[in-house]
């Protein structure tokens, strides 16, 4: 039996658009078949992120599927969960840099965009400070989609 979001229904089918698309804009690319990805991620890369269900991480640092390990957590923080995570995604998968992107209206920061971007900093300095990764830290503005890097602590190399 197939597993089903029931009583929630089905998001598979098309989606609501938040607002209308210009004309001039390419279509979305076909999703990657799943049975052709091997396990280790193409671009060597983890994404920390917040688990706030407005973020695509793929689609805002412009990723496909199989590129990046993803990491979600309230807030994008460097917990020590996500400090263990990280350490076997480099050793067993090959990752060798971290982007770790909070959000703007977060409610674990209590909204406030300079909480969210100096608690990414925070963590992107302790990743770095526990692991030999390559890091980077940004904030994503959920009303324009707008990613921008709020550090130059060793920027990942895709």
């Amino acid at each position: 039996m197939a597993f089903s979001w029931e009583p929630f229904g089905r998001t598979d089918s098309e989606e609501p658009a938040l607002e209308p698309a210009p004309a001039e804009t390419p279509p979305a690319p076909a999703p990657q078949p799943r049975g052709g990805l091997g396990r280790e991620p193409r671009r060597q890369l983890a994404v920390l992120t917040c688990m706030d269900c407005r973020i695509d991480p793929l689609r805002a640092l412009g990723l496909r599927l199989g590129d990046a390990v993803v990491l979600r957590n309230a807030g994008a923080q460097a917990s020590d969960d996500m400090l263990r995570s990280l350490r076997m995604a480099h050793k067993t998968l090959g990752v060798q840099a971290v982007a770790v992107i909070a959000h703007t209206d977060c409610a674990a920061h209590g909204g406030d965009d300079g909480v969210a971007a100096a608690a990414a900093r925070q963590a992107a300095k302790r990743i770095a400070a526990a692991l030999p990764l390559r890091t980077e830290s940004a904030l994503l503005d959920l009303a324009s989609g707008e990613l921008s890097r709020r550090d130059g602590a060793r920027p990942p190399s895709g």
